[in-house]
């Protein structure tokens, strides 16, 4: 079995066992030099099955003799392996019956060896693979139109001149409830409705004339069950010579695209006339079609608004939740409905009532949303009028009884749900009675009108201030925090309605007593807590009128000592009543001061000094921290500067910060101009961050620390420990000291537990290189447990309290260590911040 060199022509495979006569045939074939062939060469049948298999191949010469097969068994073993194989026999038997069988067999052409020119083998090998490839092309042909036939999705059907049915495929016997037998019986007119059955005889002539190819149209069977179908027909004529014998028709079932077509005329004609506006939206809720009444009632004409969204129409008067819920109910239902506010394209504002409702295509997607609107504005606009009268009090426009104990019910329900309180001011308008006497009721109703807007002026936009009757006024304050807020309240109610009211051109002056519950401190329900604030007004008004009284004594008492505190806090730093204390920080190692930590002392005028527990946090929670933080900054970087130009030029200030602080916007151009102002070295600065701050998770830090770092001030995490997550904030935070947290100073050498976190701080911090500071040392054996832990710096009363600027001038003068320090001996004194 061997094989010639590939060519650019076809391939022939010569299966012949004669060595000569197999290289003759190849010279035949090679001798086309235009177009050679390639051969391969088999001499055995067994043989040429087996290239076959392995080798694409156009045709073959074929000896009927060889050694494995003989005669027309060859021919046939061949043709049943591969019946689509042109063949070509060539053999030295001159035999005509032979030839013929071979022919009738399937051989493309019958070569006798030795009869022929190479011109002869090459034509025959080109004829049987042309007349091979015409016959598979043929059979192609057939089978695909058998195949299109039988499985069409739509009917076709072969009719002849006279309109009998020749042939239906399966799908139009499906169509009308026919056999195929049935059909072949009767003409399409029988099945053809009787008023479409001669709909289109003229064009039917036309066509078995020669005058007409094919014609469309759209008519009416009736089914064998009686249903009548609509069908789109299309007709095409099936030529014989000169002669058209047939026509075949290809029959789809319009039926249901009829039906819809019907409803969508029906559906436009309604979308068209109706009365309320209607628009249709593309699945990314671009609007792609609107009728007339949307326009009447928008103002916006179609072209307008096709191809934007429906935010067009938007007021503004609804938040992101409103329109949230309107697509998560679409999304879930497919469907909403509800009022909505819009906008007319004059810009003035609208009521709708809308139906929204989502369209979803064949796969189940979303491909349109249609929306029905409806204006209601007129009907709102009663409603609202109506609704106000019965709820709103109609001389001073307050809402009434009606509305106030709604309101007071909400309000009462979401403070259980956020857990804050509510105060409720029960308000009497003291000698109310003797100018409405005097003056008349004009000037009465005057005075009301009056207070109504001043009680306005001193509440919150969320708060409710009401009349209940003649001249009884309530305030209903929510989210109150302390008690504190609703004394704020009423001291501002007290002084407004203590100035003079101007009656057209008469004078009244009035005063007004206050009562004061709060909810759930006071009372669980309504109607206790309005009978408690009416009790308590009465006291007001017992104890000399022109005053608040809460409910409860110990409350009132606390509300406005803490009121007179903030109120003496607000005053203080513009009094210069504030003083700053140091307290020293020493190293360890030397006993040698490094460090001052500025602490900030109130001198009341009445009280004398007031310590930093109690108001530090009444100024943080009333954001008055963040002016007096830049005081403190200011004037501890002012005297720490005069310090280091005394000869102290290594001394470090250390300032805190709080939680409020940190949140202000400012901070860091605060921090450089008290840097600047006073001359001291940004190095010289540690700022001290307590370590709650740190790990706050709803306040990252980090960004503000960075800009610390650049400006080349020091940062030190105060507290330490006490979060028991820091350390991993340590790798992300530019700190320079660790100051831990005084719980655990107090406890080292007592508690294993606390000893063993302080030596983990160590640890931790020596590995980041941070020298650390342990403050609150009281006792000597701290202050040794500590030194052994390996602590670079300490603080506490042991060693120093604090004490005035001039208290650490003499201090830093003289250059004492303090006794329990000077006991020890130790290597080089550490830096720290």
């Amino acid at each position: 079995m061997t094989v010639a060199p590939p060519a650019q022509g076809r391939t022939v495979l010569v299966v012949e066992d004669n060595p000569g006569d197999a290289r003759l045939v190849e010279l035949f074939l090679l001798e086309d030099f235009a177009n050679p062939f390639r051969v391969l060469k088999a001499p055995r049948l067994g043989d040429a099955l087996a290239l076959l298999a392995a080798e694409p191949v156009d045709v073959a010469l074929l000896d009927l003799s060889l050694p494995d097969s003989h005669g027309l068994d060859t021919l046939a073993q061949l043709r049943a392996a591969w019946p689509f194989l042109p063949v070509v026999v060539l053999t030295g038997t001159d035999d005509e019956a032979l030839a013929l069988e071979a022919l009738r067999q399937g051989a493309q052409d019958y070569l006798v060896k030795g009869q022929g020119s190479g011109d002869l083998v090459r034509r025959a090998v080109r004829y049987a693979i042309e007349r091979m490839g015409a016959a598979g092309a043929l059979r192609r042909s057939e089978a695909r139109f058998r195949a299109v036939f039988e499985n069409a999705g739509i009917g076709v059907v072969l009719a002849d001149a006279g309109g009998w049915f020749v042939e239906a495929n399966p799908a139009f016997c499906a169509m009308v409830g026919y056999t195929e037998d049935e059909l072949r019986k009767v003409t399409f007119r029988d099945i053809t409705h009787p008023d479409d059955a001669h709909l289109l005889d003229d064009m039917r002539a036309e066509m078995f004339r020669g005058e007409r190819d094919s014609y469309v149209y759209t008519k009416r069977y009736v089914a064998k069950d009686g249903r009548v179908l609509w069908a789109r027909v299309t007709v095409s004529a099936v030529p014989d010579g000169a002669e058209v014998r047939y026509n075949v028709g290809v029959v789809e079932d319009v039926t249901e695209r009829k039906r819809l077509e019907d409803q969508m005329r029906m559906a436009a004609t309604v979308f068209e006339s109706s009365g309320e506006g209607l628009f249709v939206t593309d699945a990314e809720s671009r609007i792609v079609h609107v009728n007339p009444a949307f326009t009447e009632i928008t103002g916006y004409a179609a072209e307008d608004v096709l191809g934007r969204t429906p935010t067009v129409l938007s007021s503004g008067r609804h938040g992101p939740d409103f329109y949230r819920q309107m697509w998560d109910s679409l999304d879930a239902s497919g469907r909403w409905q509800g009022e909505i506010w819009d906008r007319r394209k004059t810009g003035e504002m609208f009521a709708g009532w809308q139906n929204i409702a989502a369209v979803r295509d064949a796969e189940g997607k979303v491909s349109n949303y249609v929306a029905v609107l409806s204006d209601i504005t007129t009907r709102k606009q009663v409603e609202e009028r109506l609704s106000y009268a019965a709820n709103h009090d109609p001389l001073t426009h307050l809402p009434n009884r009606t509305l106030f104990q709604e309101r007071l019910s909400r309000a009462m329900a979401r403070a259980q749900r956020n857990q804050t309180m509510v105060a409720l001011l029960f308000i009497d308008l003291d000698h109310f009675k003797e100018v409405n006497d005097s003056q008349g009721h004009l000037a009465g109703d005057l005075l009301l009108q009056q207070v109504a807007e001043r009680l306005s002026g001193c509440t919150r936009q969320g708060d409710t201030v009401a009349r209940l009757a003649g001249d009884e006024f309530t305030v209903i304050l929510e989210d109150v925090q302390d008690p504190r807020d609703a004394a704020v309240v009423a001291h501002k109610v007290l002084h407004a309605l203590a100035e003079d009211f101007d009656l057209s051109g008469s004078t009244a002056r009035i005063s007004s007593s206050i009562g004061v519950s709060l909810f759930p401190v006071d009372a669980g329900d309504m109607q206790t807590l309005v009978k408690l604030a009416d009790a308590a007004m009465y006291q007001a008004k017992h104890l000399g009128r022109n005053g608040c009284q809460f409910h409860s004594e110990s409350v009132n008492a606390q509300a406005f000592e803490r009121l007179a505190l903030e109120s003496g806090l607000r005053l203080a730093l513009e009094r210069g009543e504030f003083v700053l204390h140091y307290q020293p920080v020493f190293d360890l190692a030397g006993g040698r001061i490094i460090a001052v930590e500025a602490l900030l002392r109130w001198i009341h005028p009445d009280v004398g000094m007031v310590g930093p527990n109690q108001f530090l946090a009444l100024a943080e929670e009333t954001g008055l921290i963040v002016d007096i933080g830049r005081w403190v900054l200011a004037e501890a970087c002012r005297q720490a500067e005069g310090w280091r130009h005394s000869g102290r030029s290594d001394l470090k200030l250390h300032v805190n910060l709080s939680g409020r602080q940190l949140r202000e916007a400012n901070l860091v151009e605060a921090v450089a101009m008290a840097l600047e102002s006073s001359g001291l070295p940004p190095g010289a600065l540690v700022l001290e961050v307590p370590e709650a701050s740190v790990v706050d998770k709803g306040h990252d830090p980090s960004a503000l620390f960075n800009r610390f770092a650049a400006l080349g001030v020091g940062l030190a995490i105060e507290e330490f420990g006490s979060g028991y997550s820091s350390f991993a904030f340590l790798r992300r935070l530019p700190a320079t000291d660790i100051k831990v947290s005084q719980t655990f100073v107090r406890n080292v050498g007592k508690s294993a537990g606390d000893t063993e976190i302080v030596a983990a701080i160590m640890a931790v911090a020596k590995g980041m290189h941070l020298p650390v500071v342990a403050c609150g040392i009281e006792t000597g054996e701290q202050l040794a447990q500590l030194a052994a832990l390996g602590c670079d710096a300490v603080q506490g009363f042991l060693l120093a309290r604090p004490m005035t600027a001039q208290g650490i001038s003499a201090l830093l003068r003289d250059g004492d260590v303090p006794a329990p320090l000077a006991q020890r001996s130790a290597p080089e004194p550490c830096t720290i911040g």
